[in-house]
């Protein structure tokens, strides 16, 4: 089970997309920003973290040091509006950049793309254990 994170203003959005993602079995934490999200996942460290791009925008350092090994970082924005362009420095951080709620299946297929790279690298965030060493299968 993937751990995600999820985060922006939009609770509707997010109640819909955390359903979307707990349907296929993965682990989430959400809440309306960073420091919120931040707080409720502990010392877990999420393979996916999923961002709104206005807030990734505000705080843009803040994730990359939570993410597990062979973590990625997924901007998104409103299907409403065509969200604002991402600068360089933060753009090139992240894997992609959803419209949601129209791109669920793209989502989906994202997370799926990095747990499996991060399986094949042998960075499974399920395999470590809490002193850090992967578990044999």
């Amino acid at each position: 089970m993937t751990t995600i994170l999820v985060a922006g203003p939009d609770p509707a959005l997010i109640e819909g997309v955390v359903q979307t993602l707990v349907g296929a079995g993965h682990r989430v934490v959400s809440g309306k920003d960073i420091p919120e999200v931040l707080e409720s996942l502990g010392d877990a460290k999420p393979l996916i973290a999923l961002v709104e791009c206005n807030e990734l925008m505000t705080r843009p350092g803040q994730l990359h040091a939570r993410l597990a090994h062979g973590g990625a970082l997924l901007a998104f924005h409103c299907d409403e509006d065509d969200g604002p362009f991402l600068p360089f420095s933060v753009k090139r951080t992240t894997l992609a950049q959803l419209r949601l709620p129209l791109e669920r299946q793209r989502l989906l297929a994202l997370v799926k793309f990095v747990e499996n790279r991060a399986h094949a690298a042998g960075r499974d965030a399920d395999a470590e254990s809490s002193s850090g060493e992967l578990r044999p299968d």
